[in-house]
């Protein structure tokens, strides 16, 4: 992707403009956090419900993802930013429009997060 670049385990995040406060170090910070957590849990969180605000960017029904510009995500220590989520249950695609405001609710399945509720 243009402008991405993988440096230390981390993306080199210069000429992106949809994360708000995240740069290298904060990266890094979130990575550290993010092994640590790992460690001491032995293995990511799965089952784990996360909740955040959201606008949505862009829909694509047919590979089951929707783009969203989400609010700050406490329960990962994610500052606000725009990025794609799974969507398995195609009736959710229902209460999705672009531009629309929603609140949703999304879970950890291996490496990727997957929309589970949508109000």
């Amino acid at each position: 992707m243009k402008g991405m670049d993988m440096k230390q385990g981390c993306m080199d995040m210069k000429d992106m403009k949809d994360i708000k406060g995240m740069d290298m170090s904060a990266c890094k910070d979130m990575m550290k956090e993010k092994t640590s957590d790992s460690k001491a849990q032995g293995t990511p969180q799965k089952g784990v419900v996360h909740k955040t605000s959201a606008v949505v960017k862009a829909l694509d029904q047919a590979n089951g993802k929707v783009t969203l510009a989400h609010d700050q995500v406490k329960t990962l220590n994610w500052p606000p930013m725009t990025m794609s989520f799974g969507v398995k249950d195609k009736s959710l695609f229902d209460k999705l429009a672009v531009g629309k405001k929603v609140d949703v609710e999304f879970t950890q399945q291996g490496s990727n997060y997957i929309i589970s509720s949508v109000k």
